[in-house]
């Protein structure tokens, strides 16, 4: 689990202690079970973690600290707390929340988003993207 300097809490989410069927569970649950390895058949989204660099066309409100004592990253500030949930994006140039992650629709452009969940079918046009 990456250590960001800064962040003031953790996304608590409370689920059962065995694997579960994730095909019906979209966004941010889907990321947060899915990357514990508690979703049955599937692996994690979250390819990247969040460089110094990454997110250019977006948050330019960005807080630059440090990730694993090693690695330049930043957070944002929303609501009187400090963020660091990002999925980069394959174009490295723009990231999106947890909660449009495996949601059956293409946030990021380049489908980087829906491409590591078990709960979509990409059509081979790359065109559609189904729920099973």
């Amino acid at each position: 689990e990456e250590q960001v300097f800064g962040l003031e809490s953790r996304t608590t989410i409370t689920h059962q202690n065995q694997s579960v069927d994730c095909r019906f569970t979209y966004g941010e649950p889907y990321v947060y079970l899915s990357c514990l390895g508690l979703c049955k058949h599937s692996e994690c989204p979250l390819k990247k973690p969040v460089d110094y660099r990454d997110c250019s066309l977006h948050h330019d409100k960005r807080i630059y600290t440090v990730a694993n004592k090693n690695r330049l990253t930043f957070v944002t500030r929303r609501n009187d707390s400090y963020h660091n949930n990002y999925f980069v994006c394959t174009n490295g140039n723009m990231c999106i929340d947890y909660d449009k992650v495996c949601n059956l629709w293409d946030d990021c452009g380049d489908g980087s988003d829906e491409k590591y969940c078990s709960n979509n079918f990409i059509c081979k046009d790359e065109q559609g993207i189904l729920p099973l």
